[in-house]
């Protein structure tokens, strides 16, 4: 018998080869009438549909009730554990917290995981009502700021830091960790320094920015450019005539790509002020939704339901300021905005991180690197203008490229929808 993950991915495949077939990729959206540009979004959202079910993105949760006996009573639980010489673990989780329903659904509920929790004392408080939940926690001297948190607890009663899990975690994995939570740990485990030890700094750094690099290829920012470069280079639509010299190209750019760096700068020092929690909030279905719409929005601007564009007054104004860097670097500010929710996998990942490790000075470093990797084509091509000419033109070999950036962005529209529905 087929496992249903496998028949999603089967079915997944049917789904964007029936999209394929009835032209999902055909060009020449702009003479396309209303309805038939309403087909070739439906044939979008089937062939993106189709890409997440491949990918693994859609599935069934899991509600099979749990064989563990899961106490709601934290400090009962835990008079019980000590009473009887058991270890315990206590699962804290909320119904807004993407990665606790993944711990819930897919480890915890793991056959070889239930029985290896057999002789702990299992405890599950939930803290969708995060403040009192957390007040309730802190008089047991318990202290909780993110979520998900798995605690362990020794048989005598003390928490195990070292075994403290703080994220999604797979189910093999998570028997190491329950196989070593017998023993205690003082010193809990840090994923990042860890993987900093492991990489080296300037390794991380490239990583960051080759990451930031990458993002300014994808979907999400690619149509930042025609926005951007008539303002910092005075080109339009291929016309060079109104082209400013080198040094203005260069100080024009400069201020753009510092605006983009004071942006995200802030945003990493942000997240690390803020500590684990900001992991937590990046969870949160307003965040979540937020996300989806704008993945939506981009999409349907890739199949010509509108245009992304500054109004021409504001773009011929930042033109004709030669020497308003100022407002250039408002300007590459507010775009980085724009790009930060798009490019939202890897910022929000590197957020997490960030404020994972609560260091303030790495967060700045780390997000100085992504955003002059994210900025270093803007900067690049305003400054050496002929390379406008190797960038693909319009015609049908564009069209498809823009259709297959709006079955992506829909593709990533719907795991995020997945994470909280």
């Amino acid at each position: 018998m087929i496992e249903l993950q496998t028949a999603l991915r089967i079915a997944g495949a049917v789904f964007f080869l029936i999209a394929v077939i009835l032209g999902v990729f055909r060009p020449n959206l702009f003479e396309l009438s209303p309805l038939k540009r309403a087909i070739r979004a439906y044939l979008v959202v089937l062939a993106a549909m189709g890409v997440a079910m491949l990918l693994g993105i859609v599935h069934t949760p899991n509600k099979a009730k749990s064989p563990l006996e899961w106490r709601t009573d934290v400090e009962e639980a835990l008079q019980f554990a000590r009473d009887n010489q058991k270890p315990a673990i206590l699962d804290a989780g909320a119904s807004w917290c993407a990665s606790c329903r993944q711990l819930e659904e897919k480890t915890l509920k793991d056959a070889e995981v239930v029985k290896a929790l057999e002789n702990h004392a299992t405890i599950h408080i939930d803290m969708t009502d995060f403040d009192p939940a957390q007040e309730r926690l802190a008089k047991l001297g318990i202290q909780i700021n993110e979520l998900p948190k798995i605690l362990f607890f020794m048989p005598d009663g003390r928490l195990n830091p070292g075994a403290t899990l703080s994220d999604y975690e797979p189910p093999s994995k998570f028997l190491d960790r329950i196989k070593e939570s017998a023993t205690y740990m003082e010193q809990a485990y840090d994923p990042v320094g860890t993987w900093l030890s492991e990489k080296g700094i300037f390794i991380a750094l490239l990583l960051v920015f080759l990451a930031g690099l990458g993002v300014s290829l994808t979907p999400c920012v690619f149509p930042m450019f025609p926005i951007a470069l008539p303002a910092l280079a005075g080109i339009h639509r291929g016309d060079r005539s109104g082209q400013l010299s080198f040094s203005k190209r260069l100080a024009r750019a400069s201020a753009f790509l510092g605006g983009m760096v004071v942006t995200y700068t802030t945003l990493g020092i942000v997240s690390a002020l803020l500590g684990k929690g900001f992991g937590s909030w990046l969870q949160h279905p307003i965040v979540t939704w937020t996300l989806v719409i704008i993945f939506l929005l981009l999409a349907m601007s890739y199949l010509k339901f509108f245009n992304l564009s500054l109004p021409s007054g504001l773009t011929s104004k930042l033109g004709r300021r030669g020497d308003g860097l100022l407002g250039l670097a408002l300007f590459g500010g507010g775009i980085g905005i724009i790009a930060a929710p798009c490019a939202g996998p890897v910022v929000v990942g590197i957020l997490a991180m960030i404020s994972t490790a609560g260091n303030v000075a790495l967060g700045a470093i780390f997000m100085v690197a992504f955003s002059l990797g994210l900025g270093s084509l803007f900067f690049a091509l305003s400054l050496f203008t002929s390379m406008l000419d190797r960038l693909p033109r319009g015609g049908p070999f564009m069209e498809r490229i823009e259709i297959g950036f709006a079955i992506a962005l829909t593709t990533v529209a719907i795991y995020y929808a997945s994470t909280v529905m």
